[in-house]
C-alpha cells in the first residue's frame, strides 16, 4: 500500500524490482533497503560518544531474522502472510509527520514505492529470508516464523482478466499488475500523466473490473461520477482518491464495497456526512482524512464504530 504524496519511478524500474515470477529474495533485494533505511535505530544496544547506552527504538532489532520476527515493546513486528498485520509495512505508510512514520522525520526519506511494495510482497509471500540470518545474539530459542502462502478468499471465484481490456487500459497509461505472482487480481494506477485522468478513463475499467482489487486515483481529475463506476467492483479493497474533487455524493456510491479495507481521501472535499456512509463497511481498517472537512469530535467516534479501525485526520 502507497501514500498519494510520494513520487513514483519510471515504470521499466517498478517491473526491475518486481520479477513477475521471482519470489522476494531478502538477502540481495530487502536487507539493502533495512540496512539503509532502518538499522541505525533498530540495533544492537550500543554505547553512544558520552558512555550513554543506546536501546533500539521500540524495544525492535531489524539486524537480524530472529529479531524481526521476535518483534518489540509493540509485539509482533511482522506477521507473515499478512501485511496488513505487520506493523513494519504500516509504519512505512504513514503521513510524513506522522510520529509513527518509519523511517521518522529527520532519519532519513520516506521508502520509495517499489521498496515499501518489495516488504509488502515479502510478507505475503511468507517473510521467508532465505539464507540470510543477520545477527543472531540475544535470539536465543527464537524461530523464524514459517508460514504458507494463504489462499486470498478476494480472490474466489476470479478468473483472469482479458489480456486484450487489460492492453486497453495500458494504452490509457495506467500501470496494470497482478497484485502478487499468479493472483487473478489486479492493481490499477497511474505512475504519470495522473493529471490527464478523468471519469471517461474511469469508465473504461469497467471492463476489468470485476478483477480490480487495489485503485489508485490520487492526484487525478475524477469527479463523484467515477465513484458510481467504482462502487461497482466487488472485489475493490484498497482505494486511493487524495487530492480529487470527489465529494459526500461521491462516496455514497462506495456503500456496496464491503471488502474494502484501506480508502485514502487526504485533500478532498469530504464531510462528516462520509462517515455514516462509510461506517456499514465492516473491514475497513485504515482511512486517511487530513485535509478535509472531517471534523476531529466525529473522525473519533467513526474509529470506534469498527474494531481494529485507525482514522488518520492531521
Amino acid at each position: 500500500m502507497k501514500l498519494p504524496t510520494r513520487h513514483f519511478p519510471a515504470v521499466l524500474l517498478l517491473a526491475a524490482v518486481l520479477p513477475a515470477q521471482a519470489a522476494v529474495n531478502f538477502r540481495t533485494q530487502l536487507w539493502p533497503i533495512f540496512a539503509k533505511n532502518c538499522v541505525d535505530c533498530h540495533r544492537a544496544p550500543y554505547k553512544d560518544p558520552a558512555g550513554k547506552v543506546i536501546e533500539p527504538k521500540g524495544r525492535l532489532r531489524l539486524d537480524g531474522a530472529g529479531h524481526i520476527m521476535k518483534g518489540g515493546s509493540d509485539g509482533d513486528a511482522v506477521t507473515a502472510g499478512d501485511p496488513d498485520k505487520s506493523s513494519i509495512y504500516a509504519r512505512i505508510l504513514l503521513p510524513p509527520d506522522h510520529e509513527d512514520v518509519m523511517p521518522p522525520k529527520g532519519k532519513g526519506k520516506l521508502l520509495s514505492f517499489d521498496e515499501s511494495e518489495l516488504i509488502k510482497q515479502w510478507i505475503i509471500e511468507g517473510a521467508n529470508f532465505g539464507d540470510w540470518v543477520g545477527a543472531a545474539d540475544g535470539t536465543g530459542a527464537v524461530a523464524v516464523k514459517k508460514v504458507t502462502k494463504a489462499v486470498d478468499p478476494l480472490a474466489a471465484g476470479a478468473g483472469p482478466a482479458p489480456a486484450a481490456a487489460q492492453d486497453a487500459i495500458r494504452k490509457l497509461g495506467a500501470l496494470v499488475t497482478p497484485i502478487m505472482t499468479d493472483s487473478p487480481l489486479l492493481r490499477v494506477e497511474w505512475i504519470s500523466g495522473a493529471s490527464a485522468v478523468s471519469d471517461k478513463e474511469v469508465a473504461q475499467l469497467t471492463s476489468i473490473g470485476g478483477n480490480i482489487a487495489e485503485l489508485d486515483l490520487s492526484d487525478t481529475k475524477i469527479t463523484d461520477e467515477a465513484l458510481a463506476t467504482i462502487g461497482k467492483y466487488p472485489r475493490l479493497n484498497w482505494l486511493n482518491l487524495a487530492n480529487t474533487a470527489v465529494t459526500d455524493a461521491g462516496i455514497a456510491h462506495l456503500k456496496g464495497l464491503t471488502h474494502l479495507s484501506w480508502l485514502n481521501l487526504h485533500s478532498t472535499n469530504v464531510s462528516d456526512s462520509s462517515l455514516a456512509i462509510l461506517t456499514p463497511l465492516r473491514k475497513l481498517r485504515q482511512v486517511y482524512l487530513w485535509k478535509t472537512r472531517v471534523t476531529p469530535g466525529e473522525a473519533t467516534k467513526f474509529a470506534k464504530t469498527i474494531p481494529d479501525l485507525k482514522v488518520t485526520l492531521d
